[in-house]
């Protein structure tokens, strides 16, 4: 089986698995995700609202993607904040490093993909329709800083493409001025 790589989109397909029409389909769609992140991101809106922006766009534009959000870290205190998000309102707008997945990352720095939240221990339940959740984290000057947390109500929707983008996310996300984002993260709540 030959396997092609679509580097600059982060693509994968097989040639005897994937019909060629899909895959410019599918092209076509990463491209048109990609320049829209780019163009909020590179847009002269305050960075909350980029980042409210961002977090409409991937649910709208993904459909196993139905709460998107950024959490950043809450001042020196050892737990997340949320800011922004897209999706039905939460109560955990604090999260404790270490608890649930969010909390996880938080601690561990690395991307953490649950395709199925039922099989976690260590799963803060953000309501009954909540199947699987990725979230992937927010690095500045080698500091986890954030995170992008999406929520699915599907059981294993999480591609290596999905986490792919998100992680081109959290890159062009870090390169913005958070200052403001995180001076309002360290106030109390």
């Amino acid at each position: 089986m030959v396997l092609f790589l679509c580097k600059e989109l982060n693509i994968f397909t097989t040639r005897d698995n994937t019909d060629q029409k899909d895959l410019f389909t599918k092209v076509e769609e990463k491209m048109e995700t990609r320049n829209k992140i780019d163009q909020i991101l590179e847009s002269t809106d305050p960075v909350a609202n980029k980042l409210k922006s961002l977090c409409n766009l991937l649910k709208n534009s993904i459909p196993h993607f139905h709460w998107v959000g950024f959490y950043f870290v809450h001042g020196n205190r050892k737990e997340l904040k949320l800011s922004e998000f897209a999706g039905k309102p939460t109560e955990h707008t604090i999260i404790p490093f270490g608890k649930g997945i969010c909390g996880q990352v938080a601690v561990s720095n690395e991307n953490f993909v649950v395709q199925d939240v039922s099989e976690q221990d260590n799963y803060i339940s953000c309501g009954i329709d909540v199947k699987s959740e990725i979230v992937v984290p927010i690095f500045v000057n080698g500091r986890n800083i954030g995170q992008i947390d999406i929520d699915s109500h599907d059981v294993a929707p999480f591609t290596k493409e999905d986490e792919m983008l998100l992680e081109y996310v959290c890159e062009r996300v870090s390169q913005l001025d958070l200052k403001s984002i995180l001076e309002s993260s360290a106030s109390e709540v």
